[in-house]
């Protein structure tokens, strides 16, 4: 009786995840249709991401006695902290990048079966499939099925969703704020009013540090806005949410977030301790008064829908990855909510939840609008209620531009209580008129299938670098990775990735410090490197191979314990005209020891 019953209660949901994975493959149907081979993004931040993908999965791998052995004894490689990469300045502090350690344990199986990149592609593809899933967990609390379907699958297809999963699957991958959202809910509303502890808030209030805590170690960026999302919406309950304010409700959800957040903190502790390690960041990771929400974003169609334009012709302060640009929903959608507020706000039934979610999306709407605040990228207000946020130790990396995914929530909530109660009045004109509005706001927000390209591995590292590198060897590889925002840039970290790790890389990109800045981005510059900056980033000559500040770069690389450097000269956004690069690298390290599958190695201790 029990089985079944609940296979009745699973049937709707797996029907509802079925048809989102079906959508989700259409939108990512490049990807879909070769996984191993194709990324959607428009950044090169996804090579950052395979990169620790394939790291997780080397070490959960090496703990079971399988892994690479391309990590000597006394080199430091862990979930979290690891030399495997920036091997001659430290490592990296995965702590304070986006190591996504979490959804890499979960997907190591994957990554031992199909390597790196596919591991990522079906991430991309099922991140709109679980946000929508989570969001539907929270809507049906206050909506009946199908409404609340339509409406969290609003949200996992929304603008700043599918943006984002062109290169920032951390911050697209939005589960944990709807959950948080149904948990305080929950507490204040579900249990009778007299019941302090029971079944039900221990259920509620371990689910809560489960979920802190797991995305902790997803991103902690999203930890924190949803941080301030829940102030916003406790605001919201506590100036409209009659129902739930009475003392035991609000010392219930009291007790239940402590101890939540006891159990994150100790699920988080490896985290935290490590962000307290070497290479972490001395300052604020990004500079405020840059990634700000521009009053005319919610109403300038972006790239990932299909009225986009494919880059927002909105003036910014600098240039912006096209992956932050979330915050379109349209101008239906808006005129939408806001006649479902103005009439629906004295209904019994929608009242209280549309007060709510009115109150906590503005709420969150008005920070992610930054200080200043822009309008068609001039300032209306040279300090915007951000500042605040700025000011707050942690919070202060906070970019407000991802505060968007909270607000979009809040906005589908109130359309979603608009569709259910035009389904109930079908017969109504003014009902059918409201149906007629959410169909075309819907189509305004349907994102267009997302563009692929190609992601560039030679054969060598999949093929035959056992032959050419001993495992464990330091490798300075050509390109080195870079910290542009633009394809192609850092695709050295992939190839590390699919080789299963088997050497050390000197470069890479990642978040740390260094004596001389107190936030970088990239590996520093070696000696080679800083000999030809002007080549790689404005197209100067090759320097003479033969003079003397070459032979002391190299004998440079060698003291400093490089063995190999390894070019891949059909790589894009190799510096200098074709072959131009190879020809010095054979004049001032001799000719290579291997020459195939893509790439020439060249050994700096014969």
């Amino acid at each position: 009786m029990y089985a079944s019953t609940l296979r009745q209660r699973a049937r709707p949901w797996l029907w509802y995840a079925l048809l989102l994975t079906v959508a989700s493959i259409c939108v990512f149907g490049q990807v879909a249709a070769d996984p191993g081979g194709q990324v959607a993004a428009g950044n090169d931040d996804s090579s950052l991401f395979i990169w620790w993908l394939g790291h997780a999965a080397d070490i959960v791998a090496t703990q079971l006695g399988f892994g690479t052995d391309g990590t000597p004894s006394g080199t430091a490689n862990g979930f979290l902290y690891t030399e495997a990469m920036n091997t001659l300045n430290g490592g990296v502090n995965g702590a304070w990048n986006t190591s996504l350690a979490g959804l890499a344990l979960i997907l190591t199986p994957v990554t031992w079966a199909a390597g790196p990149i596919v591991s990522y592609n079906l991430l991309i593809i099922s991140i709109p499939v679980l946000v929508s899933l989570a969001t539907a967990a929270l809507f049906t609390h206050f909506l009946t099925r199908i409404p609340a379907f339509v409406a969290a699958g609003g949200v996992g297809f929304s603008s700043y969703v599918i943006a984002q999963t062109s290169g920032h699957p951390n911050l697209a991958f939005a589960v944990a704020p709807p959950l948080v959202a149904l948990i305080i809910i929950r507490l204040l509303f579900r249990a009778p009013s007299s019941v302090l502890f029971n079944r039900e808030f221990w259920t509620l209030s371990l689910g809560l540090g489960a979920v802190l805590g797991f995305q902790f170690y997803v991103s902690t960026e999203v930890l924190a806005g949803t941080f301030i999302a829940a102030l916003c919406l406790l605001a919201g309950i506590a100036v409209f949410g009659r129902k739930a304010r009475t003392l035991t409700s609000w010392v219930r959800l009291a007790l239940g977030g402590v101890l939540g957040s006891a159990l994150a903190l100790l699920i988080a502790l490896p985290l935290l301790l490590t962000m307290r390690g070497p290479n972490a960041p001395d300052g604020a990771i990004r500079p405020h008064g840059v990634w700000n929400t521009d009053l005319l974003d919610p109403i300038i169609p972006a790239g990932p829908t299909l009225l986009g334009f494919g880059s927002s012709p909105i003036p910014r302060v600098m240039d912006i990855d096209a992956a932050e640009l979330g915050a379109y929903v349209g101008v239906p959608a808006l005129i939408a909510a806001a006649i479902i507020v103005i009439c629906l706000v004295r209904s019994p039934r929608y009242a209280t939840i549309l007060r709510i979610a009115s109150t906590t999306g503005l709420l969150v709407f008005v920070l992610s609008l930054g200080s200043p605040v822009l309008f068609n990228g001039a300032a209306v207000f040279e300090t915007g209620p951000f500042a605040l946020v700025e000011a707050i130790p942690v919070l202060n990396n906070i970019l407000p531009m991802r505060l968007v995914l909270h607000s979009t929530i809040a906005l589908f909530a109130i359309l979603g209580c608009g569709l259910q109660w035009a389904l109930d009045h079908i017969r109504r004109r003014f009902a059918q008129g409201l149906l007629g509005l959410l169909a075309v706001a819907a189509v305004c927000v349907i994102p267009g299938v997302q563009n692929s390209r190609e992601v560039y591995v030679p054969d060598f590292y999949t093929d035959s670098i056992a032959e050419a590198v001993p495992a464990g060897a330091v490798v300075k590889t050509v390109p080195r990775p870079l910290a542009w925002a633009e394809p192609h840039a850092d695709e050295a970290m992939v190839w590390q990735s699919v080789s299963g790790f088997h050497y050390r890389e000197t470069g890479g990109y990642f978040i740390g410090s260094s004596p001389d800045a107190a936030v970088t981005y990239v590996a520093p510059e070696d000696a080679l490197d800083e000999l030809l900056h002007e080549t790689v980033y404005s197209d100067a000559p090759f320097p003479d191979p033969d003079s003397s500040e070459v032979n002391a770069a190299v004998d440079e690389l060698r003291g400093s314990g490089v063995d190999y450097v390894v070019i891949a000269p059909d790589a894009p956004l190799l510096p200098g005209g074709p072959g131009e690069y190879e020809d010095f690298l054979d004049a001032s390290l001799g000719r290579p020891s291997f020459a195939d599958d893509g790439v020439l190695v060249y050994p700096l201790n014969r």
